[in-house]
């Protein structure tokens, strides 16, 4: 494929991190397309909050308008799957579901990650507006209200204590999974005034979109106005682990990659950017990380001629 077929970057994902990256290489006049699968991990919840200078967008508005300012700054782009990712850097084949190949000189993962969702009985009816799955997120949307935590472990109760910085009024259900906490987190919940339901969660009531009780198989029901869930959370795509790139040590288990300071995966040529990478999983720190990566590999591809020493 001759050059001037080839892009400089092709961005997989079209998320906060990916938008916000493509319209930076495109800034600094690279050739970049951004393919967006178009299922976004908060694409359920009612708005964005805490994004600088939009009030509490939609999932899809946001994605809308940075659709908007990426291809207003010159960026590509389309909605499809990347089935795979093969070559080295400066010579990468993209393929997407539908066959066609694309050559790029640097890939940029956008590509998220995707939470375990209880299958609770009627959680879905209220998800996004007064069940989610993240506290930093819609923490505040909580205040002054009585929460209901959904989870099992010892990584439930650091959940509980964390959910505290926005309501003191905690029940956590367990639904029937095993006890599987040490002394000192059971003794945390107590000495908060934590409650601890076990029984088994038949289905979760409310009215609209509002939540307002779990009922159990045994045992009365338990009455709130919000709820949070923490199961477990992975890597929305296989290509990270296909390319070989090598995980984060602290973020193994939900598949966050390592990278170098300019989102340089192991992989060379190949960067990463977004919930995929480590920190906070907040949005504007995603749109953030997404336009320092572009930094980093408009960087990487100035040519010899232009540097000095």
């Amino acid at each position: 494929m001759a050059d001037e077929q080839k892009y400089d970057v092709i961005v997989v994902g079209g998320g906060p991190a990916g938008l916000m990256a493509g319209q930076w290489l495109a800034r600094y006049q690279r050739r970049v397309r951004i393919i967006d699968a178009g299922d976004g991990r908060n694409a359920v919840t009612y708005g964005v909050h805490g994004y600088f200078g939009v009030s509490d967008p939609t999932p899809g508005e946001l994605r809308r308008i940075g659709q908007e300012q990426a291809r207003g700054a010159g960026a590509e782009f389309g909605h499809g799957c990347v089935e795979s990712i093969e070559g080295e850097k400066d010579d990468f084949t993209v393929t997407l579901s539908g066959g066609a190949a694309l050559k790029a000189r640097r890939v940029l993962l956008a590509t998220g990650l995707k939470d375990i969702v209880p299958e609770t009985p009627g959680l879905l009816d209220f998800y996004g507006q007064s069940i989610w799955h993240c506290p930093d997120c819609d923490g505040p949307e909580v205040v002054g209200k009585r929460v209901a935590v959904m989870g099992w472990g010892e990584g439930i109760a650091k959940f509980c204590m964390y959910v505290m910085t926005w309501s003191r009024d905690l029940v956590l259900l367990t639904d029937s999974h095993a006890a599987d906490m040490s002394t000192e987190a059971l003794e945390a919940l107590a000495e908060h005034g934590i409650p601890i339901r076990r029984e088994a969660v038949i289905r979760l009531e409310g009215e609209g979109t509002q939540v307002r009780r779990a009922v159990f198989h045994e045992g009365p029901p338990e009455e709130f106005e919000a709820v949070f869930f923490h199961i477990a959370s992975g890597a929305a795509s296989p290509l990270a682990a296909d390319l070989g790139c090598k995980l984060d040590e602290d973020g193994a288990l939900e598949g966050i990659l390592d990278v170098d300071k300019e989102f340089q995966t192991s992989v060379p040529g190949v960067y990463a950017a977004g919930d995929i990478v480590p920190g906070s999983r907040l949005v504007i720190r995603a749109a953030s990380e997404g336009a320092r990566a572009a930094l980093g590999i408009h960087k990487s591809l100035i040519g010899e001629a232009r540097r000095i020493g």
